[in-house]
């Protein structure tokens, strides 16, 4: 059996080595704290750490970084429920905060000694939150927050409610068939800093992230169910094998029977993800006329002129829906366009390279901007001076 150094050896080998896991690496963490103050260890574990073929480039700069940073008491000034899972990477700086790991890529070297500039308190830059504004058939328009519940708008033969949680709900009542063949369209408007969900009159569920609006008619024709989704939008659809379910995007129709799949299709962004959870869908490009049919687990890219499918972790495509920022190898501008529709934020750059920096990792929806941006910032990559309603990137 193994005695305490031999298994700090063997452990560091297999972080080094781009093997170890996730149990692994937390074994290692509270080994490396208990022997912090054993100079034989840091000295025997450096050794390790430089002459290990896969990382025969790391300097003793950096393992007096790695080290230093595992052997640190955690950090109170960082909210604990900020929850960071990564894989390991060789070109990683690996950081230790409240006993969570975080791992960070970057496309280019760090910058040794780079100046840190603490991100400022922002208590106002609060998480978003359930609101939106409904526009019914009428014009009439409705703004959807916590302040109305209940019964809001009857809509021939449809009942709209509202629930506390932020849930739109359609439900159908007796009507003629008139009625039910209606042209009579809502669309919901979700701002910067919102969510919302919507339950249509057919019972398919609807999550809307930020900074998206959705226009769908009130009662579904008998042959087809199409919607419109500008910006990103999450759908649970109920099968019904005579009225195939459309979503229409720029320059993208994807169409469905009964399925979950995510769509991001901003206007701000080069590409329109499509992300496949369950069942089976058909993405169709307008531009090249061309269509591909995912499987569960797979994403396709859009652009102007392509659709590549690639196998994808679907918890990454979703994460906003549950209530997570997660990242996988992403770049800083990527990222830093989802906290600005979250946070309701304008972001600027000082230094136009940062935007490569990539990293990874997974942070709660629902700490302040400020908490989020001092996770970033503890990666020495990217920091930020917060002026009002201004996020500076430098």
């Amino acid at each position: 059996m193994m005695d305490e150094q031999e298994r700090l050896s063997y452990l560091l080998k297999r972080y080094a080595a781009n093997e170890c896991t996730a149990d692994e690496f937390d074994e290692l963490f509270l080994l490396i704290r208990g022997n912090s103050d054993q100079p034989e260890v840091f000295h025997g574990l450096k050794e390790i750490w430089k002459n290990t073929d896969s990382n025969a480039a790391k300097t003793e700069h950096e393992w007096e970084t790695l080290y230093r940073s595992m052997k640190e008491k955690p950090s109170k000034s960082i909210h604990t429920k900020s929850k960071i899972i990564w894989g390991i990477g060789i070109a990683a700086t690996l950081l230790l905060v409240s006993g969570i790991a975080l791992q960070f890529y970057k496309s280019q070297k760090p910058v040794v000694n780079s100046p840190v500039t603490k991100v400022k308190s922002a208590p106002e830059l609060v998480p978003g939150g359930n609101k939106a504004i409904l526009t019914l058939a009428n014009g009439k328009k409705i703004v959807l927050d916590g302040k109305n519940q209940g019964v809001i708008a009857t809509q021939t033969g449809i009942t709209i409610s509202k629930t506390a949680n932020g849930q739109l709900i359609y439900q159908l009542s007796d009507v003629d068939d008139n009625a039910a063949n209606s042209d009579a369209y809502n669309t919901i408007e979700v701002p910067k800093g919102g969510q919302y969900q919507v339950t249509m009159a057919d019972g398919t569920k609807v999550w809307l992230n930020a900074m998206s609006s959705l226009r769908y008619p009130l009662r579904f024709k008998n042959k087809e169910r199409k919607v419109e989704l500008d910006g990103e939008g999450y759908f649970e659809v109920v099968k019904n094998p005579q009225a195939p379910f459309k979503v229409q995007t720029r320059d993208q129709t994807v169409e469905v029977l009964g399925t979950h799949f995510n769509i991001k299709g901003y206007q701000d962004e080069t590409s329109i993800r499509t992300t496949l959870l369950e069942g089976s869908v058909k993405v169709k490009s307008a531009g090249i006329s061309k269509t591909v049919l995912l499987q569960p687990g797979e994403q396709a890219s859009m652009t102007a002129n392509s659709i590549a499918v690639k196998e994808i972790d679907v918890e990454l495509a979703v994460a906003w829906k549950n209530g997570s920022f997660m990242f996988n190898k992403d770049n800083v501008a990527d990222i830093m366009r989802q906290i600005a529709r979250w946070y309701d934020v304008e972001v600027v750059y000082s230094n136009e390279k940062v935007k490569n920096n990539l990293l990874s990792g997974t942070i709660s929806r629902f700490e302040n901007a400020s908490q989020v941006l001092d996770i970033l910032e503890l990666t020495g990559l990217v920091h930020f001076k917060v002026e009002g309603r201004r996020v500076i990137v430098m």
